[in-house]
Order: structure tokens, then C-alpha cells, then sequence
């Protein structure tokens, strides 16, 4: 099948080269926000830890004295425009305007602004706008959109799939081709406990050499109920939850349950960003039926769906992907340097 797939592949990477190269002769005009933008992403479609990794470095810039926004597409949101997700003192749209990551983020991060647009260019404009005194912009998934101008680049490596497939889209799950990775400025090999990174750092130094390579792991932060509150593991005995995953790799939640010592009856997997309609949600409550499982324990960007439309208590992991190297953000913050905030 693969090898059907490869002249498709090869057109996609014609256009996605012709695009990258308009932008570089300024055919195509690249903008910029009024305050510095770090991208964050990566060269793959989907899974690397994008979200936990935003989550995580906005708290970090949080408790070194910046003020982040987070600028995103919002994926799967049944909006159209701008919306602002969260003005930094309180979520301001539903989970369908906003879209699950989105959603999640702004349950997550309170005090961080988060405006959507898939032009993010006027998402950093709004966030300006808003009360919070942003100072620096993180660009959810921003590598490839390089109609916004950034002072830094940072790009994820999943260690678990470094070279996703090793082919372009719809051959393998590459967005572009891995000869891109020389425009990071930072590179981050994720999900180094779920595997050995060195393939990803192999691929690094091969195609980005001389870009600083981190490494960084998904942390539990913990489980909590609809309301917020902690639930320990040892509360959730095996056999009483059914585990829900509408995320790109569901294998990266089964791991961290495993982690955290938690054995749900049943683990049932959905397409990334699953809406959950009626036909899931009856899959859903059918398991909980037939496995005498009382609850569903789940992803964060799953719970923010799955809270309104099912009856069974809903327990959500809580997951950040935390950079093991102290030095990171300080690196990050020199790069940043550049540009006065």
C-alpha cells in the first residue's frame, strides 16, 4: 500500500516545498505579532506531545515572569474566525468553539490567554488586545505555518516514531520532509520514558546538526474527577474503569495508565479529536455495561468532551511533557533575547 501511496506523496512534497519557497522569495508575505512568537511543533502529523509540551512550557514561562499567550488553530472547533478560548482570567468559549486541545489548555492554564484563528497571525494581533500584559506568544503547532515570523523554533521528535514512517503524507505521517528539521532552533525528543531516543537523536544530528537536541518525559500530574478533584490510582481498582483515547497514539495513554498502576476492564481507542456523537458514546456505555466498569478514565482532551455527554463518573490524566535538562528554558530565554519584549 505504501508503495502505491508514494507518487501522492512526492506531489504533496512538490507543493509543500513551492509553498515554503514562496515564503522564502516573499511571494507569500510572512507577518509579524507585535511581542516574540516560540513555535512549537514538529515535522509529523499528529502525536508528538505537542499539547502537554505547550502546557508545560507556558507554566515554566509563567514562573520565570512571563506573561505567554498560546496561539492556536483550534483543531476540530466548529467556529469560524477568531475566538478567544480564554482571556487570561477566565475561559470564554464552549468546547465546540474552541476545540478539545484549546479547551483543555484554558482548563489547565487560567492565567494564559489562548485565541484561535488559523491565522495566527490575527490570534497573536487579538491576544494584544486583551487585558493580560502578553509578552511572548507560543504558537501551538506552528512549524509548517510559516506565514508568522518567530524568534524561535522548536520542534518535537516522538522517540517513540522519530522518523514517522519515513515517508511524506498519505505514504507515511510526514508534513514535511525531515531535511526541515535544519530550521529549529531548539529540537525536543518526547516520550523518551516510552522509549530509547536514540534513533531520534541519530535523526537529529543528522539533519539539524548543531541544533541543540532535549530530552523530555510525560509526568503524571494526576487523576481528577469532573470536579477537579485528586483521585489517587489506588482508588480506581482494576476492572472499574474503561479506558477512552481519542488522541493520535493511543498507545502513549495505555503507557502512562500502565505508570500509574491503573487497569481499566476495557480500552477503547478513537480517531484524534473524536466529537463523541451518539454511536460513540452508546460504544462507550455499551463497555461500561458489559465489563461491570462504573467509570471511564480518560485524556484530558478527551474529558473535556466526554464530561457533557456521559452519565458514568469520567476520571481525566492530567499529563505534561516536562524537559529533563534544567538548562531549556534559560536557553530558550537567551534565544528569546534577540527581540526586546
Amino acid at each position: 500500500m505504501k508503495s502505491l501511496l508514494l507518487p501522492l506523496a512526492r506531489l504533496y512534497g512538490t507543493g509543500v516545498a513551492l509553498r515554503l519557497d514562496l515564503y522564502r522569495r516573499g511571494t507569500l508575505r510572512v507577518k509579524s505579532a507585535a511581542r516574540p512568537v516560540v513555535s512549537v511543533g514538529n515535522v509529523a502529523a499528529g502525536g508528538t506531545g505537542k499539547t502537554p509540551f505547550v502546557r508545560w512550557l507556558a507554566a515554566e514561562l509563567l514562573r520565570r515572569g512571563r506573561q505567554p499567550s498560546i496561539l492556536t488553530r483550534g483543531y476540530g472547533r466548529t467556529s469560524r474566525g477568531t475566538v478567544v478560548v480564554s482571556d487570561g482570567r477566565g475561559t470564554l468559549a464552549t468546547v465546540a468553539a474552541s476545540g478539545d486541545e484549546p479547551a483543555l489548555l484554558a482548563r489547565a492554564l487560567p492565567s494564559v490567554p489562548i485565541v484561535a484563528n488559523a491565522r495566527r497571525a490575527i490570534a497573536a494581533a487579538r491576544a494584544e488586545t486583551l487585558e493580560a500584559p502578553v509578552d511572548v506568544h507560543l504558537l501551538d503547532d506552528g512549524f509548517s505555518h510559516v506565514g508568522l515570523a518567530r524568534e524561535v523554533d522548536i520542534v518535537l521528535l516522538d522517540a517513540t516514531a522519530p522518523d514517522a514512517g519515513g515517508a511524506l503524507l498519505p505514504a507515511g505521517l510526514l508534513r514535511e520532509p525531515l531535511t526541515s528539521l535544519a530550521r529549529a532552533d531548539l529540537i525536543v525528543v518526547t516520550k523518551t520514558e516510552q522509549a530509547d531516543p536514540a534513533r531520534a537523536l541519530q535523526i537529529a544530528r543528522r539533519y539539524a546538526p548543531g541544533v541543540p537536541v532535549f530530552h523530555a518525559r510525560t509526568v503524571l500530574l494526576g487523576i481528577r474527577d469532573r470536579e477537579g478533584t485528586s483521585v489517587d490510582p489506588a482508588d480506581l481498582p482494576a476492572g472499574t474503569t474503561v479506558a477512552v483515547a481519542g488522541i493520535a497514539h493511543p498507545a502513549s495513554f495505555r503507557a502512562t495508565l500502565d505508570a500509574a498502576g491503573v487497569v481499566p476492564a476495557d480500552f477503547l481507542a478513537f480517531r484524534d479529536h473524536e466529537p463523541y456523537g451518539p454511536t460513540t458514546v452508546g460504544r462507550i456505555e455499551k463497555a461500561l455495561e458489559e465489563t461491570g466498569a462504573t467509570a471511564v478514565v480518560t485524556t484530558e482532551k478527551d474529558a473535556v468532551k466526554l464530561d457533557a455527554v456521559l452519565r458514568a463518573p469520567v476520571f481525566r490524566v492530567a499529563v505534561e511533557a516536562r524537559v529533563v535538562e534544567p538548562s531549556f528554558v534559560s536557553e530558550l530565554l537567551s534565544l528569546l533575547s534577540r527581540r526586546p519584549s
